[in-house]
């Protein structure tokens, strides 16, 4: 996909360091153990302390990062945090929110609907749900075993997570910001709009440079594709001037146009499917490995299976596909 949006000059700082994005707004990038290299997390200075939006992965280089980033904009993790507000379940959103909470005594809140998820997903010790779906989708038994073993590997979760709603205004410092539910990435995400300051909080929801990776899952509430594409598709005019703050990639304004890319990815990406599928039919495995020809690590083949597989579940609705179950589940074009 040929990218046309430009990205912001702010925000460019090095992976560990933060960054001043507005007076009072900050950007840190905390490292993550995975291509995705780093996640970013935002502090916002107020009259009663910091909010923080996002917490990054739980593992030493990113509390680090953390205590760095921290002293240099000048913020007491022991004493300064009034809130912390997590988008979703993810470890590279979530994964800290627990550490965080001990340091500093906040409260931490999410959308309320996420917060039984989480508690679901991560409090499950038995992977065997996810090792069916993806065996059942046409994956090695060794294979999902093991990668069902390390995307459930153990997350701590405070003890107290307070809720959310969508529509609901938080305090961000010295303004205000409107909670959006942004289902795809994550059934229960949900983005900050700072009208007052014109800037967008959008988590993994909108991102310039990689597209999220929207998955049907276990655990997935269905056409997950479907709510996505309707979710970006109604942020168009959301504000002309905003900047978006993602949780991964750089910063950028032109909402609408990266809108538009997004929309033109996923129009190809279920064209190559519909291609890739031919006559007979094919499990969402075999497809992902066609469609994904890269060199992709286990947890990352498990991603690509979960996005081909509801890519091929959107053609389905669409009337390009059909689903063939015997034993396990295949697709076929039409």
């Amino acid at each position: 996909m040929t990218e046309g949006v430009d990205a912001s000059k702010l925000g460019t700082q090095p992976v560990g360091e933060a960054a001043e994005l507005a007076e009072g707004v900050y950007q840190l990038k905390v490292p993550v153990p995975f291509p995705l290299v780093f996640v970013s997390v935002y502090l916002v200075e107020g009259d009663e302390g910091w909010t923080l939006v996002d917490t990054g992965f739980d593992y030493p280089e990113g509390r680090e990062a953390w205590e760095a980033g921290a002293r240099q904009v000048g913020l007491d993790l022991d004493r300064d945090v009034a809130r912390v507000v997590v988008t979703h379940f993810h470890p590279d959103h979530l994964g800290m929110a627990h550490w965080l909470r001990e340091r500093s005594g906040a409260p931490v809140y999410m959308l309320e609907s996420e917060i039984r998820h989480s508690r679901e997903v991560w409090g499950a010790s038995d992977p065997s749900l996810l090792v069916e779906h993806l065996v059942r989708n046409g994956m090695d038994l060794e294979s999902a075993q093991e990668g069902a073993a390390r995307m459930r590997a153990g997350l701590t979760l405070p003890e107290e997570i307070l809720p959310l709603q969508d529509g609901e205004k938080v305090d961000l410092g010295a303004g205000t910001a409107r909670v959006m539910h942004a289902p795809g990435h994550a059934d229960h995400q949900i983005m900050l709009h700072d009208q007052g300051r014109e800037m967008l909080f959008a988590a993994d929801h909108v991102m310039l440079g990689i597209t999220p990776n929207v998955g049907l899952w276990p655990d997935s509430e269905p056409q997950p594709l479907a709510r996505y594409l309707k979710s970006i598709s109604g942020l168009r005019g959301l504000g002309a001037d905003n900047i978006v703050l993602p949780g991964h990639g750089p910063l950028f304004h032109d909402l609408d146009g990266r809108i538009d890319e997004l929309l033109r990815h996923h129009e190809e990406r279920l064209e190559l499917m519909h291609r890739t599928l031919g006559n007979e039919p094919r499990t969402p495995f075999a497809v992902s490995r066609l469609v994904f020809r890269y060199a992709l690590s286990l947890y990352e083949r498990c991603f690509a299976l979960a996005e081909t597989l509801a890519h091929l579940e959107h053609l389905v609705t669409m009337g390009r596909a059909e689903k063939v179950e015997n034993g396990l589940v295949s697709f076929r074009a039409v």
